[in-house]
This record gives structure tokens, C-alpha cells and sequence, in this order.
């Protein structure tokens, strides 16, 4: 493991005038391949490192590297090596590997960040020591980002048949999948490169929340963003400790992790989406994008032509040995018991 630990003198002196006694700390490397400024480790990673070193007085640290050790599909695996004690990444980058965590991530599961975020979590709570996914880890967040848009750089999609022949930039081979199935022709580019795609005439646009295309610098570029309620896909993303770095941390300190992880990450992945997306949003409209919604009708058919993913995906549960249709209610019943409009949040 990386870890280590350093005696810290504290300066304070006590009532009698003796000194304080030193205290013990351990620091934990955290893997990071994100900028310092993305929301995911400004608003999420940070918060929640911060409130468990409170928790324990200090005797918890967390060292957030600022410089990437692999991609963002080798985390996982460099997590398991004891390359960094602490990691997080997105499960949809290792196809096939975190299939069963990723029951969020199929078509309209997940309507916004705080109900996809809260049902990935509890659903993996309760099923997700069955699945064996995460051997050599210790899981302790999930959460999700926010709707994507179908943000278009050229023309406009109103209705589904306007989506019909584009070419649209997508992140992955799922949502590629999803593209394809609506009558559009996917192209898989890192988001770094969308910007120039669109003004060359290589995609029409992308599929991405707001918040992306504002981080990514592609907002000049977009003149149209479709909204498609219920939430077409996103991303189930992980957050884990190296068991055996887990293990060595005292029972205290390890509670102090429990108590901010779990659902205390969900909600602040929620927060940080929402808020980011409603910024993203206004520099869209002030660059003059037209915002659109897709009709019922349309979204019918789209549910309609999307339906056969979910289907695989009982089936593959299945086929594992899981009662797929009991985890994938249960993660609907989440979904439903943390939807943000039945407290007015919801973004009209």
C-alpha cells in the first residue's frame, strides 16, 4: 500500500500548560485524472475528503494527486495494484466488467442526478456483494451525473425524425448503441476534440449535459440542445478504497469514512451536477441556443426502440445467477423515492 503514516505535534497547550500529545496520521493517496477544477473533484471529492478528516481530527488524510498515473479506463486496475489508496472512475469504461453496477445506466433510469445517484448507490447496497465485481476494493460511493442533451451544432432536432442521418458525437459504445437505434450515426471522439468535429462538419453535435459542454469549451459552438425528459442515459461512477488500505485504517476512521460515503457522496454528486448544469445551461443561452423538448409521442418510441437493452441486461443478470428483474424493480423503486421534483427541483 502507498499510504503513510507521520506524527504530527499539536500546538496547542493544554489547560496545565503541558503539551499536547502527538497524534498519529495517516495520509492516503487519492488517484486523480481529472483538472482541479472539474466539478467531480472541486465538488465531490474534495467536500467529502475534507468531512472525514474533520471527522477523525485530523488523524485521516487525503493527498488528491494532480497528475494522472494511467487513463481513465486503467483506474480501477491501478487502484487493485496499490498505485494510490482511494480511487474512482467510471464503470462504463471497462465494458463488461461492472455490467451489473451499472443497471442505472440503461435508458431513462436515471431522471436526474440526485435519483440516479442515490438508486445506483442503495441498489448496490443491497445487491452488490452478490456481484463480485470489485474484488480487491472496498466500494464506498456511486453516483451519476446529469441528463445529456442532444446538443447540435448544425440544424435542430425538434423530433425524432429530425435526428434521423446525423452524425452525433458520442462518449461510448452504449450510448453509440442508443444513437444508432434513433436513426443517428454515432462517431466515438474524446469530448476534448467535439468542438473542432462540429465546426468541420464531422458530427452534427453531441450528446452531453450541460455542465460538459461548458467545461469542454464547446458551448460556441452549439446552436440547438434537446431536452429528453426521463433521462436518456448516464454514467455509473465508483469510488473505492484498496482493501488493503481499508483495512489498515482504525475502526474509528473507517466509520468516519462510512458516515460521509454512500449516500452523503449521492447527494453531493446531485448538488454538484444540478448547480453546474444550471450555469452550463445560462452560458448556452447567452450564447442564443434554442432549447428544445421532445414530445410524449416521440418519447414512447424512443422508450419503444430502447427497450431490447434493458432486456439484455435481465438477461445477462440472469444468466449470472441474479434475479434480474427483482435488482432492476428494486432500482426503479430508488429511483422514485429520490426524485428531485417531488421537492420542487426539477429543471423546467
Amino acid at each position: 500500500m502507498k499510504h503513510w503514516k507521520t506524527l504530527a505535534l499539536s500546538t496547542a497547550i493544554s489547560v496545565l500548560g503541558l503539551p499536547a500529545l502527538a497524534q498519529e496520521v495517516t495520509t492516503l493517496r487519492l488517484g486523480n485524472w481529472l483538472p482541479p477544477h472539474h466539478l467531480i473533484v472541486s465538488k465531490i471529492l474534495k467536500p467529502w475528503a475534507a468531512a472525514i478528516e474533520d471527522e477523525t481530527g485530523g488523524s485521516l488524510q487525503f493527498e488528491i494527486m494532480t497528475s494522472a498515473l494511467g487513463p481513465p479506463p486503467a483506474q480501477f486496475d491501478l487502484l487493485l495494484d496499490q498505485s494510490f489508496d482511494v480511487g474512482y472512475g467510471v464503470s462504463g469504461h471497462n465494458p463488461g466488467r461492472f455490467s451489473m453496477t451499472q443497471v442505472i445506466d440503461l435508458p431513462f433510469m436515471s431522471p436526474d442526478p440526485w435519483a440516479g445517484s442515490s438508486a445506483s448507490w442503495l441498489t448496490y447496497q443491497k445487491f452488490g456483494a452478490e456481484y463480485g465485481e470489485h474484488e480487491g476494493a472496498h466500494v464506498v460511493g456511486l453516483f451519476t451525473h446529469s441528463n445529456p442533451n442532444i446538443n447540435m451544432a448544425g440544424g435542430r432536432v425538434e423530433t425524432l425524425a429530425d435526428l434521423e442521418g446525423k452524425t452525433i458525437r458520442v462518449g461510448g459504445n452504449v450510448t453509440g448503441r442508443m444513437m444508432a437505434e434513433l436513426g443517428a450515426s454515432p462517431v466515438q471522439l474524446p469530448p476534448t476534440e467535439a468542438q473542432t468535429a462540429m465546426s468541420r462538419g464531422v458530427a452534427d453535435g453531441i450528446t452531453f449535459p450541460s455542465e460538459s459542454i461548458a467545461f469542454f469549451g464547446i458551448t460556441p459552438a452549439i446552436t440547438s440542445v434537446t431536452r429528453i425528459p426521463g433521462g436518456l442515459y448516464t454514467d455509473t461512477f465508483w469510488v473505492a478504497f484498496n482493501e488493503d488500505s481499508w483495512n489498515s485504517l482504525t475502526d474509528d476512521q473507517r466509520a468516519a469514512v462510512e458516515k460521509h460515503s454512500g449516500m452523503a457522496i449521492a447527494m453531493l454528486a446531485g448538488f454538484a451536477w444540478t448547480s453546474d448544469d444550471i450555469t452550463g445551461e445560462q452560458a448556452l443561452r447567452d450564447n442564443g441556443a434554442e432549447f428544445l423538448t421532445l414530445s410524449d409521442e416521440d418519447l414512447a418510441t424512443i422508450r419503444d426502440r430502447l427497450k431490447p437493452l434493458e432486456t439484455e441486461w435481465i438477461e445477462q443478470a440472469n444468466a449470472k445467477g441474479f434475479d434480474g428483474e427483482e435488482i432492476l424493480s428494486y432500482a426503479r423503486e430508488m429511483v422514485q423515492n429520490y426524485l428531485t421534483d417531488k421537492s420542487g427541483f426539477t429543471q423546467k
